[in-house]
């Protein structure tokens, strides 16, 4: 029965992603990208190709079946990355283990914009206000083995973005499974993610006052509220590997299917010694569409070179644990590059177990 229900799961993920393939036609069209951004030292040094290994609090993020690997009692996480713009990424969570009876985590991520001018159509040079848009994520994940090479995982998240006084907010699932093969060093990891109800922006700030034309003075205005479009959220599928070459040595590979962006594909390697490792990885773009009819060759070969141009390159990082008194103390750091626009964005997590 468990080995059904697995092979019913994996069918059907396959299934989704490749009805939901993403296309340079379908850039742009969701929102809520804030579900996209990564988190966990880990994860970022691998460019998010362990998926197939991610364990305790970064599996939250990647692959909510990984929490049920986690064999100690509690594993709290913090964490800070420096992204693209300014802007700031703070992310905080636990995972307990319950024993037979599973495994149960929590996450917190939060955006932090800064003080951005108020402006309007009057004061373009800003009216002296100041706003911080609030943009937050809260996950929680329960997870369970079956067996001692299977473990399923899923994910509720409640999504929330403010801006002064108009709010959108919506929830989504994730669910994800890991396999580890009996006779072979291989690991598969297979996730669905950000599948989830469409979101719209309502609130005070979408309303407006209009004063008719040629209306005599003193004439009443005309009230009225802006309606939002309603956006979808960015679901995507990852299918991940890992190769365990020889003791200590794990390369990985990763292929992501978006269903409103291009595909991308990851590779990349870590080593473990004693309490410590190192990670690399690279993440590339695949596009595969054909022409629409209505667009002429040199504007679909310009499309889809852009569409293939990867804003991200290269990742790395490094962590250690130290045991201090009754528990283990983890420091890890890892750092992706930009390829152009911006600064490279840097991780800095810390970790406790026990």
């Amino acid at each position: 029965m468990k080995n059904t229900t697995i092979k019913v799961f994996l069918s059907s993920v396959f299934l989704i992603g490749a009805l939901s393939a993403g296309t340079i036609k379908s850039q742009g069209q969701a929102g809520a990208t804030q579900l996209l951004i990564p988190v966990g030292a880990l994860s970022i040094a691998t460019s998010g190709a362990n998926g197939a290994t991610v364990l305790g609090v970064d599996a939250l993020y990647l692959n909510p079946a990984g929490i049920a690997g986690f064999i100690g009692g509690f594993q709290g996480t913090a964490s800070t990355m420096s992204y693209i713009g300014n802007i700031d990424i703070s992310n905080a969570g636990f995972v307990t283990n319950l024993g037979a009876s599973g495994s149960f985590g929590i996450s917190v991520k939060s955006l932090d914009f800064g003080d951005i001018p108020v402006t309007t159509a009057q004061a373009t040079e800003g009216t002296g206000e100041m706003f911080s848009p609030n943009f937050q994520t809260v996950t929680a994940t329960y997870a369970k083995s079956f067996a001692d090479r299977v473990r399923f995982g899923a994910s509720l998240k409640l999504v929330s973005e403010q801006i002064i006084n108009t709010k959108a907010s919506g929830t989504a699932i994730d669910m994800g499974v890991q396999y580890r093969f009996a006779n072979y060093p291989l690991a598969i990891g297979v996730t669905l993610s950000n599948l989830g109800n469409r979101m719209e922006y309502e609130g005070s700030d979408l309303e407006q006052t209009l004063t008719p034309s040629e209306s005599q003075s003193g004439s009443s205005v005309e009230r009225f509220r802006v309606k939002s479009e309603a956006f979808d959220l960015p679901a995507k599928l990852n299918v991940s590997l890992n190769y365990a070459a020889m003791d200590g040595l794990n390369l990985m590979w990763a292929f992501t299917n978006n269903s409103f962006s291009a595909n991308t594909q990851s590779f990349a390697a870590k080593y473990s010694f004693g309490p410590a490792w190192v990670a690399g990885g690279m993440e590339s773009r695949l596009v595969g569409d054909s022409k629409p009819s209505e667009i002429s060759k040199d504007n679909w070969s310009e499309a889809e070179s852009e569409a293939k141009n990867n804003l991200f390159g290269a990742t790395f990082g490094a962590g250690v644990t130290v045991p201090v008194g009754g528990m283990n103390i983890g420091i890890s750091y890892s750092m992706r590059s930009l390829a152009r626009y911006f600064e490279s964005n840097q991780v800095m997590q810390l970790s406790v177990e026990f």
